[in-house]
């Protein structure tokens, strides 16, 4: 979860409900990127995850042999403690793992945890710890190592995404991600350079699918290309795609509406920035905006794969995977 520099090529794989997202870098660099759907009608099992890994490095042919991949926040205790600054450095880790055994309710040694050091105060040291249980990590590992790549390091995709993406530092300042993927909607709120919020709710790209076969009566294959034809203006499918996008509003505004009052010390956010798939269907941004009465904008990975100016821009599906690899510890 932590680390110091980026020295070699690493994919980042951001290992989704509904398909493996691969991009690798190379010295912070685009070299290749594969979006590799899960088998339909199958149940996502880690066999099912390790061959589409195997699916995505087929398309992408990267030449890096490490990756980084990312735990759900959810999967995640976060907890946060502080030091004297003048503590010696030999200590910290053993006072780490005090803090650890303190915030989990399971024994130690069925967790792993990281941390870093947050900011400096007059006197103290404050620092940021993740813990996650072990299993959990091994499962997200297994696959990944079953595909042939040795895992290089494991991150939150929540502070990943934070690190990819300009981030307000002030504290009376506040942005949102919008995560609009294959079964869920994940809503992120960011102020004073740190996430304060997340709210994960069961409404993703797999219900406009659903809604598109139903409407249409169509096969699985027939049901992926109406959901592709949902990226472009107009056509028979548009009234679908702005009663789902329009129902995504909705449960964005109860996601925000429930951050706000919990977090009493939080302002409301100044834009949302949209990613997942949510984010290529068309007017997605004009009808969330229109009905949370704030900007929403595309947050895509910056650049093109090799930097060629006549490749096509990344896609913002990616971005989770491009965050995971742009935050390598080698």
């Amino acid at each position: 979860m932590q680390g110091l520099r980026r020295t070699k090529s690493v994919v980042g794989l951001d290992l989704g409900a509904g398909a493996v997202k691969a991009v690798e870098l190379a010295g912070g660099a685009y070299r290749s990127c594969a979006f590799a759907p899960y088998t339909q009608g199958e149940s996502v099992t880690g066999k099912s995850i390790a061959a589409a890994i195997r699916c995505a490095l087929r398309q992408a042919a990267p030449r890096a042999t490490r990756a980084v991949v990312g735990l759900n926040a959810a999967e995640v205790i976060m907890h946060r403690f502080t030091l004297p600054s003048d503590h010696p450095s030999a200590e910290i880790e053993e006072q780490a793992r005090a803090q650890a055994g303190q915030a989990v309710p399971y024994p130690l040694d069925e967790a792993c945890y990281d941390y870093l050091e947050e900011g400096e105060g007059e006197r103290n040291l404050s620092y940021c710890m993740g813990i996650a249980r072990l299993e959990a990590v091994r499962a997200l590992c297994r696959p990944v190592e079953d595909a042939g790549l040795k895992v290089a390091a494991v991150d939150i995709t929540t502070f990943a995404i934070q690190r990819a993406v300009s981030i307000p530092r002030a504290e009376d300042s506040a942005l949102a991600v919008l995560d609009g993927g294959h079964r869920q909607t994940r809503l992120s709120l960011y102020s004073g350079n740190g996430p304060v919020f997340q709210h994960s709710y069961s409404f993703g790209c797999e219900e406009l699918a659903e809604r598109l076969r139903v409407a249409y009566g169509l096969s699985n294959n027939d049901t992926l290309k109406a959901v592709e034809e949902c990226a472009l203006p107009g056509g028979p499918v548009s009234r679908i795609r702005e009663s789902f996008l329009r129902d995504l509003a909705r449960h964005t505004e109860r996601a925000l509406q429930l951050c706000l009052a919990s977090r009493h010390d939080t302002r409301a956010p100044e834009k949302i920035l949209l990613w997942g798939g949510a984010a290529l269907l068309h007017g997605a941004c004009e009808v969330l905006g229109e009905a949370l009465g704030m900007p929403v904008e595309v947050a895509a990975p910056p650049g093109t794969p090799g930097n060629d100016p006549k490749a096509p821009e990344v896609s913002p599906v990616l971005l989770g995977a491009y965050a995971l690899a742009l935050n390598d510890h080698a």
